[in-house]
């Protein structure tokens, strides 16, 4: 995958997943401004762990 490529996926990844991580934490009565950053920094975690896992998985194939 080319790199540009991958940056941006995970870019987008991490704020799609950010977004909805905020908007759960909101609907619960978390609306102060750390709880809401936070959860980005959560999905850009699970985001990369994520694209980690799969180039570990496609390199151990070939």
């Amino acid at each position: 995958m080319d790199e540009n490529l991958k940056i941006t996926l995970i870019g987008l990844l991490t704020l799609v997943f950010g977004t909805i991580l905020a908007s759960i934490m909101a609907s619960a009565g978390f609306t102060n401004m750390i709880p809401g950053l936070l959860s980005f920094l959560v999905a850009a975690i699970i985001v990369l762990m994520g694209f980690r896992f799969t180039d570990h998985h496609l390199a151990s194939k070939h």
